[in-house]
C-alpha cells in the first residue's frame, strides 16, 4: 500500500491517513479475518466485484467522478491494484494505492473516487445495511 498527498507527493502512514481523513487502510489482512468480521454480525452482508478488460468504460468512469456514499465504504481487495483518492480534513486528495490483502474503510459521506488502472481487481465489498452504497456526486461550485 502506498500513501500519499497528490499534490505534494509527501508520502503518508496510515496513521496519517487516519489522523486526516478518517480512512482505516490495513496491509496484508488475512482473508480469514474478514470472514470472521462478517461472521461477527459486524456487516449485514458482503459481495464479490470484479473489474477486468470487458468492464465498460462508461461504469469506471462513474466510480472516478468524486463522490460520497451514507453508508461505510468497505473493501477487502483479493487481486489486482486500485487506486481511491479520498479528500483530507483540509480538502487535500490522498492518493491511497491498495493491492491484494489489503483493506479499506472510506468513512460515510467523505468525498473520494476509485480507479482501477490496469483494469484487473477483485475485491469484497463489506455492508453494514442492505441497501449497498449509492454515489452522491459533488456539484461543482
Amino acid at each position: 500500500m502506498k500513501i500519499y498527498e497528490i499534490e505534494t507527493l509527501k508520502t503518508l502512514t496510515v496513521n496519517d491517513l487516519k489522523r486526516e481523513s478518517a480512512v482505516t487502510a490495513l496491509e496484508q489482512v488475512d482473508l480469514k479475518e474478514v470472514m470472521n468480521m462478517i461472521s461477527s454480525g459486524k456487516y449485514a452482508s458482503f459481495d464479490e466485484v470484479s473489474i477486468d478488460e470487458n468492464t465498460p468504460d462508461e461504469l469506471l468512469q462513474k466510480f472516478s467522478k468524486e463522490h460520497l456514499h451514507t453508508d461505510d465504504e468497505v473493501r477487502y481487495f483479493l487481486s489486482g491494484n486500485s487506486v481511491f483518492d479520498v479528500r483530507s480534513a483540509s480538502d487535500v486528495w490522498i492518493r491511497i494505492e491498495v493491492g491484494e490483502r489489503d483493506f479499506i474503510t472510506v468513512p460515510k459521506k467523505l468525498y473520494h473516487r476509485y480507479f482501477a488502472p490496469d483494469k484487473k481487481a477483485k475485491a469484497l465489498r463489506l455492508f453494514t445495511g442492505t441497501d449497498g452504497w449509492v454515489p452522491v456526486y459533488r456539484e461543482k461550485l
